[in-house]
């Protein structure tokens, strides 16, 4: 009985040990897919230049929501539409 307590124990750690990455690792914020994808509910065409502004405002960097926006703005996306989108990315 003893020995039965003490495996379940060992498995239930192990379980809760391989489950922590997975929880850590999930997303808490949005990234360039979601900033690319409010750009396309916008009606805008998704291409080289708007997947290179999301990704640029998804980086972890201080001037990255500004690179993403004067990037959009500068190949014709709105600026609320801009805004809003370098705001996902950089969430």
């Amino acid at each position: 009985m003893k020995m039965r307590k003490r495996t379940i124990g060992v498995l239930a750690a192990t379980f809760a040990a391989a489950a922590l990455p997975l929880v850590a690792a999930s997303p808490a914020s949005a990234d360039q897919g979601d900033c690319e994808y409010s750009l396309h509910e916008a009606g805008y065409r998704i291409g080289p230049k708007v997947e290179a502004a999301c990704k640029s405002g998804a980086e972890f960097s201080a001037t990255a929501y500004s690179t993403c926006l004067f990037s959009l703005l500068n190949i014709g996306v709105r600026s609320d539409h801009a805004q809003r989108a370098c705001g996902i990315a950089h969430a």
